[in-house]
């Protein structure tokens, strides 16, 4: 084996560097290079050339470090999305049943109400059976507290019937309280929800078909006098207003009814409100049938002032002078 010819050797160095060969060839190739230079340089070369086929060149290292940035970035921005999620997840959480959300102030039935000693306490729930008064925020300004309320859904994390207390600055002067936009209190005297949400619809003109849609609908009128027409009479001073009812009302034959003398008490009372919240309105006049025989009655300024104690109109600029109107009619 010590003849074998140099091309022989030569044309074995691939599968010798690449590993391929047998240990008995392995041994032939060694012995072979002991004594030829020739061969041995030639190999050189070609285990050169193999190492540099194998040596990434700049290009791949670029592309490699490229893809291991990339890679890097995806990794950061899926946890990053990750992340966003859970603490999305936790700030609804928080907002529904711990912090809750800002209501106004008609989802609330107040329970509690007064002044003492220089503190405003306050309870209300939630008309929601849903949600639960969860915290609340006060306001003063100018003599006025607005409390600002907010809602959470009911659970472990708050419990009803809690009563909230706010240190006034200024006791002597205090106004008015509102609860979110609606008022509750003034000079002393609670205001009931019916009277607030009256009262935030008061309006100067009579001619103003969807404000006076706004006040009838605050006053409940279609359960109370069931279903009606309007005709307002503004051609002319003095303006007035008349609510035609579609129901034929019974007749009991000897006597009124007393459905009637319910419907007609409630045509008062409602005929004064009206007066009293709709600054030009001199007169309000109901049209309605009892037993099939046409009847009219008219409620005027003059007859809310004689029944109210007072100038009806000041209704329109003091809720607590509407609120001492609707006790005098228990509307």
């Amino acid at each position: 084996m010590a003849n074998v010819p140099c091309e022989v050797i030569q044309d074995l160095f691939p599968s010798y560097v690449d590993g391929l060969t047998s240990e008995k060839t392995n041994e032939v190739i060694r012995e072979h290079l002991k004594s030829c230079a020739a061969c041995a340089k030639i190999l050189k070369d070609v285990k050169g050339e193999a190492e540099e086929e194998i040596r990434p060149t700049e290009r791949d290292v670029k592309e490699i470090d490229f893809l291991k940035k990339t890679r890097l970035m995806q990794r950061i921005a899926i946890c990053s999305s990750l992340i966003t999620v859970i603490l999305f997840l936790l700030f609804m959480v928080l907002r529904t049943f711990v912090v809750g959300i800002t209501f106004d102030g008609a989802s609330f039935a107040v329970e509690k109400l007064f002044v003492q000693d220089g503190e405003l306490h306050f309870q209300a729930t939630s008309l929601d059976s849903a949600h639960v008064l969860s915290k609340v925020r006060f306001e003063e300004e100018n003599d006025i507290v607005v409390i600002r309320p907010k809602a959470a859904i009911v659970s472990f994390f708050h419990s009803a019937g809690k009563e909230y207390t706010y240190k006034l600055k200024d006791e002597k002067n205090l106004k008015q309280i509102w609860l979110g936009n609606k008022i509750i209190w003034e000079d002393g005297a609670g205001i009931s929800s019916l009277t607030a949400a009256v009262y935030a619809t008061r309006h100067a003109y009579v001619g103003d078909a969807s404000a006076n849609q706004r006040t009838m609908n605050a006053l409940n009128a279609r359960s109370r006098i069931g279903d009606y027409e309007n005709q307002l009479e503004t051609a002319q001073e003095p303006y007035g207003w008349i609510i035609r009812l579609k129901e034929n009302l019974p007749s009991s034959g000897e006597g009124k009814d007393p459905y009637v003398i319910q419907m007609e008490s409630d045509m008062e009372s409602l005929a004064c409100v009206l007066i009293g919240v709709v600054g030009n309105l001199d007169h309000v006049t109901f049209e309605y049938t009892v037993g099939g025989e046409k009847m009219e009655r008219t409620i005027t300024a003059k007859d809310a002032t004689e029944f109210l104690g007072q100038d009806v109109k000041d209704c329109g600029g003091s809720v607590r002078v509407l609120e001492a109107l609707f006790q005098k009619t228990g509307f």
